[in-house]
């Protein structure tokens, strides 16, 4: 057990709870030792109550859920970096899904080049949205 994470995966949300669950289910994939991540999930003032969805991970790997009011996603994702108890912050999107080795791969990568930004690879499966 560590003393805090080492990487906090912030991920903002509005209105989308089936990509948002796609997105959690993703992540209970990862081949990573979940004491070693936290998860943040901000809903950016959703008119329906993304809880449900959340709490359906609750008991994979530490999760913490904030709401703030509709202001976008970039306010949402500061918002959750001011709770992040993480080392390293992880922003991506609610309609990301993630390969098993993507935190492993991330941690190779923190520890050979510490001082740079990181970013993956992006593939579109959305065929109709370029």
């Amino acid at each position: 057990m560590y003393d805090k994470p080492l990487f906090s995966i912030i991920i903002p949300t509005y209105n989308r709870p089936d990509r948002l669950r796609d997105c959690l289910a993703s992540v209970s994939g990862l081949d990573y030792p979940t004491d070693r991540f936290e998860l943040i999930v901000v809903d950016d003032g959703s008119p329906q109550d993304l809880r449900a969805v959340v709490d359906l991970f609750e008991d994979q790997f530490s999760l913490r859920f904030l709401r703030q009011e509709n202001a976008g996603p970039a306010t949402a994702r500061n918002h959750g970096a001011r709770h992040a108890q993480g080392i390293y912050l992880v922003f991506t999107d609610d309609d990301c899904r993630f390969a098993p080795d993507w935190l492993s791969q991330m941690e190779v990568e923190m520890a050979r080049t510490p001082d740079y930004l990181l970013g993956g690879r992006t593939v579109n499966v959305l065929k109709d949205n370029i």
